[in-house]
């Protein structure tokens, strides 16, 4: 696989961008492709932040600037840092979603029965018993 990249580039690469030009496009175009149709799917704005970042990847290509790479390394630590919280988040919501979905069902009637009990248990107290009756006789 090395020998592609090799034949392919005729020229060193930096050492900020070791793929080809042509290489390190394509795989942009299809880590771009993937990141869309994930968010449409999903629409977690985590994809957002990875497709971002690997777009980013392509500006060492043509900027080997100190300050241009600096400002780049935070920039992607930032994304990739932002792109995990929205994960967690989408996560947490999503485990939220299915325990309050799987639980609605079995707490309304559970909740119908609590509330009748007590009212069964006053008419039991309000109508007179046999044993009552009885003795007043």
């Amino acid at each position: 696989m090395l020998e592609i990249f090799a034949e392919e580039s005729g020229k060193l690469q930096n050492v900020y961008a070791p793929l080809p030009l042509g290489v390190h496009i394509g795989f942009c175009l299809i880590a771009t492709a993937l990141y869309i149709v994930l968010f449409q799917r999903r629409k977690t704005y985590n994809y957002l932040c990875l497709l971002a970042a690997v777009d980013l990847t392509l500006i060492p290509q043509f900027a080997t600037q100190s300050a241009v790479i600096g400002t780049l390394f935070f920039v992607e630590i930032a994304l990739l840092a932002a792109s995990c919280v929205f994960s967690y988040k989408a996560s947490k919501a999503k485990k939220l979603a299915a325990a309050n979905k799987s639980h609605v069902p079995a707490e309304e009637p559970s909740d119908d029965a609590e509330e009748d009990a007590p009212e069964k248990a006053e008419e039991k107290d309000s109508e007179p018993s046999d044993e009552d009756s009885g003795e007043d006789e």
